[in-house]
């Protein structure tokens, strides 16, 4: 924490404390918004509702559901309130339900403790997400009062009712009463703090959230009576209690028809009847089942879980089938009479076995005593502890079992005949100095769940919020598989970070945050609810396990074994498990995304074994969900940070769990320094070509001409990134588009002016002037926002391509295709399948410099639903997959339908799939006859969406087979790992393709020269060109000299540099040059010239004189002197067909043209001058005395092969030696008689 936040903390508390005292005296001054934000209307709340805010309006009354508002005082729910732009708003759609969280907000204003307030004007700052299943503010923080409301009228006096029976018989819902009974249940077992009150006439259900009474008391209640859902209640506002610890009235015996409207209330009792029908009614374990009397008679029996009692332990002591006597309150839920049960307590077996026991079989603690009981008469009763058959030899049970270890009980009841044996296991658990690894256990659920534990001891290491803190074992061992931490409940604790405390309390696995269905997916946390917590002083915090040091995370699997084996080593959801709430330091961390909702994902720096992304996220594949990325938790929702940045040192917390997820609990204020990396500007390969089709495929979340749902600079950013990052594409699959005014209930669908407010802006950024094309759905029948119609839809770019003509369908209008392969609707909805609340598949045709081509736009239904991938269902059931298969078949078929009528037709598929590219739905979709673009791109770059830490493909552009390798494909990462100042437009990045319809362009590489000769320490310079045919057949080339790459010689005999060749050494060798898909050979031969000799390679030969002069100028070795033509040299001269002139040391030799051609048929040459020596100048002591001016003595010609080239000489060879005056000019021919070559004076 900064020096200016510390502070600004400091400030508030002690601001918060002086008005909390000046709150005794002034009205008006309440819990300050320590939050500072300038106030939004209901209506904004209402319309946007995500985020954190502080909302001004006016409170008109509290809600009993989304949609039902009691709006006449006096109140009776103290939990909530109803929040609108006006004092006199009725229309439960205008106003917005509040959450009254327990403290000094629901304390302040709710409408049971302060009437005053009602029609009141206040602001109230929380979270803004559903409440009652419709938009809402929930956990709110502060409020102000601005004015108080209506002066309430005088409370009406309440008219004392004679009996209960008086009191149902009222029908006036506004009338107030007073009645007396006795409770008859516990509290909240159907929600709230409701219980039943019977008297000797009848009962009646008393609805409230808040009470204290208990089965026996007598009260008088004060309130008014209507029903609710079928059944008559008393919502009291006024309970006062009489006396406690009454007898209860006396339960009825009757059959099931007796539960009706005269026992409505009524304690009853249901004897003898069967159990049929039993069904879990949810997923946190309320059940039903119908008791079936003898005479046929029947009723619905139904146990609500929050007494107690849930379906899975009902089943380890009842069945279906099973005789059973049943108590309860006889109820009614609308038209159907039912009968509510207490717990346990409501059943008993009738057929009992011989024996069974007081405590269900299954976990307990050490030292728990287990009765065996039998209901035969005078029945004795004999078991074993050792496993063996009980007979009436064994041990005669006399007194309760004391289990010290894990037993089994095997018992027989004995009287006129022997009982089958009977079986009761118990898992028993440590009671004895247990410690927290103990009640962790190996596994995602604690064997130690419902045992009470003692003498539990730890220091504090992170509080949760005042009611919950986490402590951590000082002494732990040595096992990484069980968790040193554990969570406590205790209010009102006092307790600081660093104090040692010991509790005692209940073990639960407890949900602590989490979607409504957390329960049946989410895993728990398991905590002690505490019923003590003393604290002994404090101690150092444990030391941090260092991720990828001290523990290794698995890197590919969260689980492969079904939740059926703890294995830590191999699955992330087990190593995650087996460090619950101890205390982590991630080291040198990597952000992978974006923060979202107060929290960032990292990897820690050390993971050996995790692949990065261009931004520094990570992508998940078929089988890696990376279980190793570890979710931040810092609760601030407005900080910094996206894919790419990373801390250095190390990030510390406790590892909690919510919302699916595994998450390290940590403080803002103790991360280690963030670097955060420049945003790059992406922008796509593809270059716009005149005669190729570009196609873009964008989810723009929510689109409208709603500024306060779609603000000005969202709409701005998304324009530029259609002409800047993408150049303008030539059609737009726009994917959520909403109507005009947005998630407004207005019954309008239209959305000309959403689409035209995004082409103004994109004309605005400097792009085409787009037209546009859509099909408005159905009022709210295709999903998305309430009244916000999302859908698919086009925009295209009439400069470039044309709709083809055509007549546009309705929302319920099912395109075809007429015989030629045309759409029968353009555009037109593929509405093949029922599609539920599901964005309609959009079919459009059109045409493109002659080609057709259709494009269908698609947007499948959302993952909702789906499991999460840390739950407890392994593998988690993807409850939204079937219907995207179904979709994607839907698509395919529709395709192959056009492909039957034109075998050449031409299909774009683009959109928001819903699903990544290796899942059965893409192949549905891909069905043999379209490729997926998308696993062209490489897997570093194939991305377009960002979840719980991963990056993933949801945007999909596929195209027919026909078109698949004419078509390039990029995707434009500006979005899905960026928050919005970072200039994120949408969550979703765009997806384009470009499509060549004609015959795509041809590409060839080119030398100047394949093979060259060079003598040691020549240069020379390959020349490369790339020549261009277009489709038409012209040609273009260009220089790619410099741009390619060279490869594949031997570097010990050349060197290459941008076409350069540096001869090294003699050898040969290939130089293999590339340039872009296209290579070309050239071979390189280099000679080392020896001793006395001169080499000729064809870079030394220019021809572009009259005669071809070359350099032969080389010292004799001992009078010879040796002058090499290569081949190449040969060649080139040869094409000249000139005279050859070879400068010599002293003089000169000419080779006719005629001559040289004769030589030319050796190709390689060598002309051999021999001088004469005196032979005693040969000697190695008197060779520095020869001279260089020798007379010539000798020639000849030689092939490669050492072989004398002497016939077919047309001219004399002409010899100039010396110089000056004493020039001698001498020409050479070969005299075939004498088989010598002969010399005469020319001069």
């Amino acid at each position: 924490m900064s020096k200016e936040s510390f502070w600004n903390n400091a400030f508030s508390k002690v601001a918060l404390s002086l008005l909390l005292v000046l709150s005794l005296f002034l009205p008006f001054i309440t819990v300050p918004n320590v939050q500072a934000a300038e106030p939004i209307t209901v209506t904004e709340a209402i319309a946007n509702n995500n985020g954190t805010a502080t909302v001004k309006g006016f409170l008109v009354g509290t809600a009993s559901s989304g949609t039902s508002y009691d709006q006449e005082p006096p109140f009776t729910v103290a939990t909530n309130v109803g929040l609108a732009d006006s004092p006199n708003e009725t229309d439960p759609s205008k106003i917005l339900p509040v959450q009254l969280p327990t403290g000094a907000v629901r304390a302040g204003l709710n409408l049971v403790d302060n009437p005053n307030l009602f029609k009141g004007e206040v602001t109230i700052t929380g979270t803004l997400s559903a409440y009652f299943s419709v938009p809402g503010l929930r956990s709110a923080t502060a409020y102000t009062i601005i004015s108080e409301g209506e002066t309430p009228p005088p409370s009406p006096e309440a008219e004392v009712m004679e009996n209960i029976a008086a009191a149902r018989a009222v029908t006036d819902p506004n009338k107030l009463i007073k009645v007396t009974g006795t409770v008859t249940t516990g509290t909240g077992f159907w929600g709230g703090k409701a219980f039943y009150i019977q008297d000797e006439t009848a009962g009646i259900y008393a609805f409230t959230s808040t009470s204290d009474v208990n089965p026996g008391d007598i009260v008088e209640l004060e309130g008014k009576v209507s029903p609710y859902s079928g059944e008559l209640q008393i919502q009291p506002t006024k309970i006062t209690k009489i006396s406690s610890r009454n007898e209860l009235p006396p339960a009825q015996d009757i059959t099931p028809a007796g539960v009706n409207e005269e026992t409505q209330g009524e304690r009853i009792q249901l004897n003898n009847v069967t159990i049929t029908n039993l069904v879990k009614s949810n997923d946190f374990g309320t059940f039903e089942f119908t008791a079936t009397h003898e005479n046929g008679e029947s009723v619905v029996i139904r146990n609500d879980n929050r007494n107690g009692l849930d379906y899975d332990t009902f089943l380890k002591q009842y069945k279906v089938g099973d005789l059973v006597h049943v108590s309860g309150i006889a109820s009614k839920f609308n038209t159907t009479f039912q009968v509510k049960t207490l717990g346990l307590e409501s059943f008993d077996l009738v057929n009992k076995p011989a024996v069974y026991t007081d405590i269900l079989p299954g976990t307990v603690a050490e030292g728990t005593a287990i009765q065996l009981i039998s209901p035969i008469e005078g029945a004795t009763i004999y078991y074993t502890l050792d496993g063996s058959t009980p007979t009436s030899n064994s041990t005669e049970y006399t007194a309760p079992i004391t289990l010290t270890k894990d037993t089994t009980i095997k018992t027989i009841a004995v009287s006129d005949t022997t009982s089958e044996v009977f079986s009761f296991t118990y898992n028993v658990l440590k009671s004895d100095n247990l410690v927290i690894r103990d009640i962790q256990g190996q596994g995602h659920f604690s064997d130690y769940e419902g045992a009470t534990v003692q003498n539990i001891t730890g220091v504090v290491t992170h509080l949760y919020n005042s009611a919950n803190f986490v402590i951590q074992d000082t002494n732990p061992d040595n096992n990484n598989s069980t968790s040193e931490a554990i969570i406590v409940n205790k209010a009102s604790n006092g307790l600081k970070v660093g104090d040692l405390v010991t509790v005692a309390g209940t073990v639960e696995e407890w949900y602590y945050e989490g979607y409504s269905d957390m329960k049946a997916n989410d895993l728990p946390i398991t905590r002690i609810r505490a019923t003590t917590t003393t604290k002994s002083g404090t101690a150092e915090l444990p030391a941090p396990l260092v991720i990828g040091q001290d523990i290794i995370p698995p890197t590919e699997n969260i689980d492969n074994d079904g939740l059926t084996t703890f294995d830590p080593q191999e699955d992330g959801i087990d190593f995650w498990e087996s460090v619950e709430l101890m205390r982590l330091a991630v080291p040198n961390a990597k952000v992978v995304g974006p923060q979202e909702y107060g929290e960032v994902v990292v990897v820690a720096g050390n993971s050996a074994n995790t692949t990065f992304n261009v931004l520094g996220g990570i992508n998940i594949s078929a089988n890696d969900y990376n279980p190793e990325r570890i979710t931040v938790d810092i609760d601030n929702e407005k900080y910094d940070a996206k894919s790419g940045d990373y801390y250095t040192g190390n990030i510390v917390g406790v590892m909690g769990f919510g919302f699916g997820n595994f998450k390290l609990w940590s403080e803002e204020s103790s991360l280690p320094p963030i670097t955060r990396v420049e945003k790059p500007v992406v922008v796509t390969d593809i270059k716009p070509s005149e005669d190729k089709l570009t196609v873009a495929s964008y989810n723009v979340e929510n689109f409208s001409t709603n500024i306060e749902n779609t603000p000005d600079d969202k709409v701005a950013k998304i324009a530029k990134s259609f002409v800047e990052n993408m150049k303008s594409p030539d059609i737009i699959t726009l994917v959520e588009v909403q109507d005009n005014d947005g998630p407004t209930a207005s019954g309008n669908t239209d959305a000309s002016a959403s689409y035209e407010r995004l082409i103004a802006a994109i004309t605005a950024a400097g792009g085409p002037a787009y037209k546009w094309t859509d099909i408005a759905p159905e009022y709210n029948k295709d999903g998305g926002q309430p009244g916000g119609n999302i859908r698919v839809g086009y925009l295209y770019n009439p400069e470039r391509v044309t709709l083809a003509e055509g007549t546009k369908g309705g929302s319920t209008e099912k395109v075809a295709w007429d015989e030629n392969g045309n759409l029968t609707l353009n555009p037109g909805r593929v509405l093949d399948l029922p599609q539920e609340n599901t964005r309609k598949p959009l079919a459009a045709q059109f045409d493109f410099q002659g080609e057709k081509v259709v494009v269908i736009g698609a947007h499948l239904n959302s993952k909702g639903g789906d499991q999460p991938l840390f739950g407890k269902n392994q593998p988690p059931l993807l409850g939204s997959e079937a219907e995207r298969i179904e979709l994607a078949t839907m698509i395919n078929n529709f395709i192959k339908a056009g492909q039957a009528k034109d075998p050449d037709l031409k299909v774009i598929v683009a959109g928001d799939m819903n699903d990544f590219e290796f899942t059965p739905t893409l192949a549905a979709l891909k069905g043999g006859i379209l490729t997926n673009m998308v696993e062209k791109v490489p897997a570093g770059e194939r991305f377009s969406y960002y979840y719980q830490g991963n990056n993933q493909v949801l945007d999909h552009i596929l195209v027919t087979n026909n078109l698949a390798d004419k078509t390039a494909v990029d995707m434009i990462h500006i979005n899905a790992n960026y928050m919005d100042i970072h200039g994120r437009a949408s969550d979703h990045d765009p997806v384009l393709v470009q499509v060549e319809f004609n015959q795509p362009d041809t590409y060839t590489l080119s030398a100047n020269q394949t093979a060259f000769e060079l003598e040691k320490g020549q240069t020379s310079k390959v020349i490369l060109t790339e020549t261009t045919t277009k489709h038409d057949g012209s040609k273009s080339t260009k220089d790619v000299t410099a741009e390619a790459t060279y490869g594949g010689f031997d570097p010990k005999v050349i060197s290459v540099d941008k076409g350069i060749i540096t001869a090294k050494s003699a050898g040969k060798t290939v130089i293999t040059a590339t340039y872009g898909s296209n290579k070309v050979s050239i071979e390189v031969t280099v000679e080392a010239p020896k001793n006395g000799e001169a080499i000729i390679t064809p870079d030394e030969v220019d021809t572009s004189k009259a005669k071809i002069t070359v350099d032969g100028s080389v010292l004799h070795d001992a009078g010879n002197v040796y002058i090499r033509f290569t081949e190449g040299a040969v060649s080139k001269i040869d094409a000249a067909n000139k005279d050859v002139v070879i400068n010599l040391v002293t003089g000169s030799f000419t080779i006719t043209a005629q001559n040289f051609d004769t030589l030319a048929d050796s190709g390689e040459f060598t002309l051999h001058l021999n001088y004469h020596v005196p032979p005693g100048l040969l000697k190695e002591k008197n060779k520095h005395k020869i001279k260089d001016n020798l007379k010539l003595k000798n020639i000849s010609f030689l092939d490669v092969n050492d072989k004398q080239i002497t016939n077919g000489f047309k001219d004399y060879f002409v010899i100039v030696s010396g110089d000056g005056k004493k020039q001698t000019v001498e020409g050479a021919y070969y005299d075939s008689k004498s088989k010598k070559w002969k010399f005469k004076n020319l001069k």
